[in-house]
């Protein structure tokens, strides 16, 4: 065994890691498992109903890294029956199975079903560089509403709930998923109070636009937010299912001239999406008509080799992605090649077991400055086929060092030399 130093004040424990790994394992579970009051409440919950053990599957992960102390968050979506938390954090605590267990955040009340008050159901999270988690609850328990969608804002330096902003009816539909957001601070002065939410409803082909500042919402759609028919089927190791989930992958670039660019992708697709956020920042663009502006929203002409899921983009406009049938990290470089897709793409970890539907993806900023890439896998195509059993190993937590992942490929930032024509 050794320890792998993540940064600040984040000491983790990694067995039979290879010093020649770029993605270390940081935990990994059979099946998830909670930090119940006790174990008579334990028992209760199981024979409610209310957990169901290898029920609860894993979808996001990010990480909170204070001067004392740092915590890895994770999401649990309830789009199944017994999930007893959607939103919770990894302790220092191992079952007798050996998986870690998982307590709920901000506390079990907060967690419960049916007070609409509280979170119903998380697929993703955002911590930003302020301190911030933001939580997007689909208020959907299975394939039921139950509440509506909301945004949970939550202060981590002073523990307490900041904002919970429930979405107007008429921006989502019944069968609406809000499963992934992405957070654009825009303040100068570091207030962090002139932010906006990107937020993605996968079922319901929109992009949902949120103001921090002035708490607004609008709804945004795009021909490119829906599903492509002949990418809808997924071949993923031994595992074929059929999924038409329209947008969901969505990335920030960094600033350049007080713009960025978001970057986004349905599942069932192939093609890369991008617009400039100076376009879907402007409420009154929006406000009377949702299709607004059809072309500022344009696809890349090339396309990865596979469907994907999560993705990020560091500090230097390089882009990390899942290849999901590839079973394969990849990465794009922005800055050096332009057109995204085809021969530009570097395909950076292939890894048949570790590498089985990466979900969740983060890019973390440190003190320090070293970025880290973060993933969450989970093995979401045997959920889909129901071959996932919990006797075998199906959700990881992997993490590495930026700059170590793309040393001497066309993602590295600085250092690459290579042939440079592809971005003509």
């Amino acid at each position: 065994m050794r320890r792998f130093y993540l940064t600040v004040l984040l000491l983790i424990v990694i067995s039979h890691t290879s010093a020649f790994e770029k993605l270390k394992s940081i935990f990994s579970w059979k099946a998830l498992e909670f930090a119940f009051p006790s174990e008579h409440a334990k028992l209760i919950a199981i024979k409610n109903g209310d957990f169901i053990p290898g029920a609860p599957l894993p979808i996001d992960v990010d990480v909170y890294q204070a001067e004392r102390k740092s915590m890895v968050f994770i999401s649990i979506p309830r789009f199944q029956n017994g999930v007893p938390v959607t939103l919770g954090y990894v302790t220092e605590q191992v079952s007798t199975d050996g998986n870690p267990i998982i307590a709920p955040y901000p506390s079990w009340s907060y967690n419960i079903i049916g007070n609409c008050d509280m979170i119903t159901s998380v697929y993703r999270i955002k911590i930003d560089n302020c301190d911030r988690l933001w939580v997007l609850d689909t208020g959907m328990i299975v394939d039921k509403r139950v509440c509506p969608p909301k945004l949970h804002v939550f202060s981590l330096r002073e523990k307490k709930l900041i904002t919970r902003y429930k979405f107007p009816s008429e921006q989502y539909k019944e069968d609406s998923l809000f499963v992934t957001v992405a957070i654009d601070i825009r303040d100068t002065d570091e207030k962090c109070k002139d932010t906006f939410a990107y937020i993605a409803d996968v079922s319901g082909f929109a992009l949902i636009v949120y103001d921090f500042k002035n708490s607004r919402s609008w709804k945004i759609v795009n021909n490119l937010f829906y599903p492509y028919p002949q990418y809808g089927t997924f071949h993923i190791k031994d595992d074929t299912f059929d999924l038409m989930d329209g947008i969901l992958g969505l990335a920030l670039g960094p600033i350049v001239n007080n713009d960025r660019i978001l970057y986004f992708h349905s599942l069932a697709s192939r093609v890369e999406g991008h617009v400039s956020t100076s376009v879907i920042r402007n409420h009154t663009l929006f406000l009377e008509n949702s299709e607004a502006s059809p072309r500022s929203f344009v696809p890349f002409e090339a396309e990865r080799s596979s469907q994907s899921a999560a993705q990020a983009m560091d500090r230097n406009g390089v882009l990390f992605f899942g290849l999901l049938s590839d079973l394969a990290i990849a990465c794009w470089n922005s800055k050096h090649y332009p057109k995204y897709g085809g021969k530009n793409l570097q395909t950076l970890v292939v890894n048949p077991e570790t590498l089985q539907f990466p979900s969740g993806m983060k890019i973390i900023s440190p003190k320090n400055g070293t970025e880290e890439l973060w993933l969450l896998t989970a093995s979401f195509q045997k959920y889909m086929s129901g071959s996932l059993h919990s006797n075998e190993t199906n959700f990881r937590i992997q993490a590495g060092f930026v700059d170590e992942l793309v040393h001497g490929t066309k993602c590295d930032a600085v250092a690459y030399q290579g042939d440079l024509n592809y971005a003509q």
